[in-house]
């Protein structure tokens, strides 16, 4: 569902976002109109496994998982649980790959989604631009996989 508040608590949103604190006001501007605000509800899907999706998603607040289908039929398996100011679906702006897990909300939850002809569009209009969202997003992900090591560390 697309959230039916005031553009300007969606401006609100994206302003308070700290993925984008090492965006300065005008960036900021400039990148607004190309984001998408959505709200969903829990058990709400984002999208399912196999889709061909093509947007990422900036969770503002709210927590959302993702599962895979399992080679038991029926039966899925949590292979992440996301919350405020994380970055999920990555991967369908880079390339035209069917989502590999689905995502549910698991409770009430806004985010920010960027198709990836928006994307495409902020780095055309604005290269620079695209090149510090790019940068941002790639030190989400590297975050999160250095949390990765260290959980697999810490099993050891």
């Amino acid at each position: 569902m697309i959230l039916a508040t005031p553009e300007d608590q969606c401006l609100r949103m994206k302003r308070e976002f700290r993925f984008f604190h090492f965006l300065d006001e005008q960036d900021v501007s400039l990148l607004s109109p190309y984001f998408e605000c959505r709200k969903l509800q829990a058990g709400d899907n984002l999208w399912l496994e196999g889709d061909h999706s093509n947007f990422v998603a900036f969770i503002v607040d709210g927590r959302v998982e993702t599962k895979k289908e399992t080679e038991f039929r029926g039966k899925q398996v949590v292979v992440g649980v996301y919350s405020h100011e994380s970055l999920i679906g990555i991967v369908s702006i880079l390339s035209n790959e069917p989502r590999p897990v689905t995502a549910t909300a698991l409770e009430e939850s806004h985010l920010l989604l960027l198709h990836k002809d928006k994307f495409d569009e902020i780095n055309q209009r604005y290269p620079a631009l695209g090149g510090k969202l790019m940068k941002g997003m790639l030190f989400c992900l590297s975050m999160r996989l250095r949390q990765s090591y260290e959980r697999l560390a810490a099993i050891f």
